[in-house]
């Protein structure tokens, strides 16, 4: 008999029998496969794939069939309140490609990738393969990756960003300024006689106070603005959205909470101060000629007595 090859590879195509035992030994070893009519009847499942995704018994369709899951919470996860809905964008993507691919989360923690083949005469053959090993290693790398960059951009004291992270945002801030015209403003800070501080009771306490003030203007300052420690006992507040009338209400909001506050270090009571200088973003204006600004700004409270907000002229 005359095998007949692939004009491709030159080997010859599998016979019939050699395809039934492929099949069979795919089906011996668990595999998850499945075989949808042109109406989207299912022809065939294997116990892999109906223990997946909890086939009735009965005439099932794809419809029948995520609906169910959908109403019982198991097999794929399927986060929707209208069913419907959802079941028409499926059917929209079902035989779009002769060969599709795409990812399942299953309610059981599980991961799967769908192989889905759509023949010439629209017959779908579905094949099942578990990815959640490789989606938990790949979920373990993004978080050892993450926890890389937050631990390389936090101020490990104040558990703040650290100066690179500030200036890194910064002049991330100063381009989109420019692109979109929307104002912000820069606050520099630092902290009153600070060095008396460490000199009176240790560079442990002087710790404490740092870590307080940070606890603290966290309270104060919006979701969306940027705080770092830029150094020892230097601060600078980025707030997207306000202009330089708004940033000082926020700096004195801040003073005024620190005024009514008591830290107590070694059982004494230590108050503690700040000065700030306030600086408003302009068109033309770089990060250090901003960061300039608001520094002389900051020099300028120091002069007039400390514990004050002072503005860029």
């Amino acid at each position: 008999m005359t095998k007949v090859r692939s004009s491709r590879t030159g080997l010859a195509l599998p016979s019939l029998n050699v395809m039934v035992r492929i099949a069979e030994g795919l089906l011996a070893a668990g595999a998850a496969l499945a075989v949808f009519r042109p109406d989207d009847r299912l022809h065939f499942a294997s116990s892999g794939y109906m223990a997946l995704y909890d086939v009735q018994p009965g005439d099932q369709t794809f419809n029948t069939i995520m609906r169910h899951c959908w109403e019982t919470g198991q097999g794929p996860r399927i986060e929707t309140d209208d069913i419907d809905d959802w079941l028409e964008r499926a059917n929209a993507k079902r035989r779009s490609e002769a060969v599709r691919q795409f990812e399942v989360d299953m309610v059981d923690g599980r991961w799967l990738l769908i192989s889905e083949t759509t023949l010439p005469d629209d017959w779908i053959i579905l094949s099942v393969a578990d990815l959640t090993t490789v989606k938990r290693r790949e979920f373990r790398l993004a978080s050892d990756r993450d926890a890389a960059i937050t631990a390389a951009e936090t101020d490990h004291l104040t558990g703040l960003f650290n100066r690179g992270a500030t200036m890194k945002r910064f002049g991330h801030l100063v381009d989109r300024a420019v692109k979109s015209g929307e104002v912000f403003s820069a606050v520099l800070i630092d902290l009153d006689h600070f060095k008396s501080i460490n000199d009176r009771f240790g560079h442990d306490c002087g710790d404490q106070v740092l870590a307080h003030f940070a606890a603290s203007t966290a309270a104060v300052l919006r979701d969306r603005d940027i705080i770092g420690r830029v150094g020892g006992e230097e601060f600078l507040i980025l707030m997207p959205g306000a202009n330089i009338n708004q940033a000082c209400a926020v700096v004195e909001r801040l003073q005024a909470s620190l005024s009514d506050q008591r830290l107590t270090l070694r059982d004494v009571i230590v108050r503690y101060s700040f000065s700030a200088g306030v600086a408003e973003w302009e068109h033309g204006k770089t990060p250090d000629r901003l960061y300039r600004d608001a520094d002389q700004a900051l020099y300028a409270a120091k002069n007039a007595g400390r514990n004050r907000v002072r503005r860029a002229s």
